[in-house]
């Protein structure tokens, strides 16, 4: 060792070094360190990873202890593959088959993520006793631009230029067979969560090319669930901060095809530091197949779109102090809808007959278009947030008020 000093090296090959839990094989050569192996364990967090490449790293200082963590990073890069890392307490692992990050060029890219539970569907409802969403998402590349890494690094802020994540694929599935959890404290609404972050939060923009959205319900253990899917999403927001003027505001711009029948628009706008929970929202939905989306209603809500076809719809909706309101207008032919049996899924039976009967004749507006004025019904939101909404629900229950409005008599 005394030589490796006198020559300003360090062995070239070190085999099986240990560091608490982390078994190691390493190689260091002129500033750099490659790791073949990694394993690190800690409670209910265990990360294993392939090969990692360390490289620009200010050795020398950082032996002395004579720079801050910033100074000696500031040309590092980092190279690492097969990354596994596994949350048993919460069911949940991710993989990355490749994470790299250079902080001279402010950038990291992940390659190959996977976030999944760790067992199947069943053992993974079975270890909550209550309603849980199980989330698969696969991202082929996420990378982000003009990454401050010296700030993150000091734990100063999260700040970054860009992030962007292609192709990426959502998927839940809750599982209704079992009921729902006690309510306890109201989810945090976009704001609140910004605010819970201790640090200066800012991305300039986030975006989304060519994503996958999948929405599923089961009733019962082993049965078919519910779908609902958006292909071909497209998303950008812009202005993602947790500080700011008053006026400040993330604005967010997407769509998907919806069933893969139409294409679903949305224009949001959320205020960053609302005194209350306050947004505005609006949206546009093209011509489609309205019995596309029974691959849904069949099995959730028990009711059948037997018939009937969208021409265009659109929605605009205010929000202030959790209190939505706002029109929806909608142009559709020839809808007929059926009640289901919830225990066999058809329409038999005398019940269900006469349940259709009155939904079709008395209750829903068969058509829906303008006259010879112009002028044709509106649907109006009228909806106030429950304690136990979640975002995406309250955005959500408020639309359907109008939806339900529009197509009732």
């Amino acid at each position: 060792m005394a030589k490796g000093r006198q020559s300003g090296r360090l062995p070239k090959r070190i085999q099986a070094t240990r560091c608490g839990s982390a078994n190691w094989i390493t190689r260091l050569g002129a500033n750099r360190l490659v790791a073949q192996s990694v394993t690190l364990s800690a409670t209910n967090t265990t990360l294993k990873a392939g090969r990692i490449s360390l490289t620009g790293v200010r050795w020398a200082r950082l032996l002395w202890g004579t720079a801050a963590l910033t100074d000696v990073l500031a040309k590092a890069s980092l190279d690492a593959t097969n990354l596994d890392v596994e949350f048993p307490q919460a069911h949940y692992g991710i993989r990355c088959a490749r994470l790299r990050a250079s902080v001279p060029d402010s950038e990291l890219i992940a390659e190959g993520t996977e976030l999944r539970t760790l067992a199947g569907d069943e053992e993974f409802f079975a270890a909550h006793d209550f309603r849980t969403p199980r989330f698969h998402v696969v991202v082929p590349e996420c990378r982000v631009s003009g990454l401050a890494y010296g700030e993150l690094l000091q734990g100063k802020s999260y700040r970054a230029r860009s992030v962007h994540f292609s192709r990426p694929s959502f998927e839940a599935l809750v599982n209704r067979d079992k009921p729902p959890k006690p309510f306890v404290k109201s989810p945090l609404m976009v704001h609140e969560a910004l605010a819970a972050i201790r640090q200066p939060l800012q991305v300039d923009n986030l975006s989304i090319t060519n994503g996958h959205f999948e929405y599923c319900e089961r009733l019962a253990v082993g049965a078919d669930p519910a779908v609902l899917t958006f292909g071909a999403v497209s998303l950008f927001v812009e202005g993602i901060a947790n500080r700011g003027e008053a006026t400040a505001a993330i604005q967010l711009r997407g769509q998907g095809d919806l069933m893969n029948a139409g294409t679903m628009k949305v224009l949001m706008t959320i205020p960053i530091t609302p005194r209350d929970f306050s947004l505005h929202y609006s949206g546009s939905l093209s011509a489609m197949d309205l019995t596309r989306l029974d691959a849904f209603l069949d099995i959730a809500e028990h009711t059948r779109i037997k018939s009937g076809s969208a021409q265009e719809a659109a929605f605009e909706i205010d929000v202030t102090a959790g209190q939505a309101r706002g029109r929806v207008r909608a142009i559709y032919k020839d809808l007929e809808m059926a009640v289901l049996d919830k225990q066999s899924g058809t329409e038999k039976g005398l019940d269900n007959r006469v349940a259709t009967f009155l939904m079709n004749e008395l209750k829903f507006r068969n058509s829906n278009a303008p006259d010879a004025s112009g002028s044709m019904k509106e649907g109006e939101v009228k909806y106030t947030r429950r304690p136990g909404d979640e975002f995406q629900q309250f955005a959500w229950f408020a639309l359907r008020t109008g939806v339900l409005d529009v197509i009732s008599q």
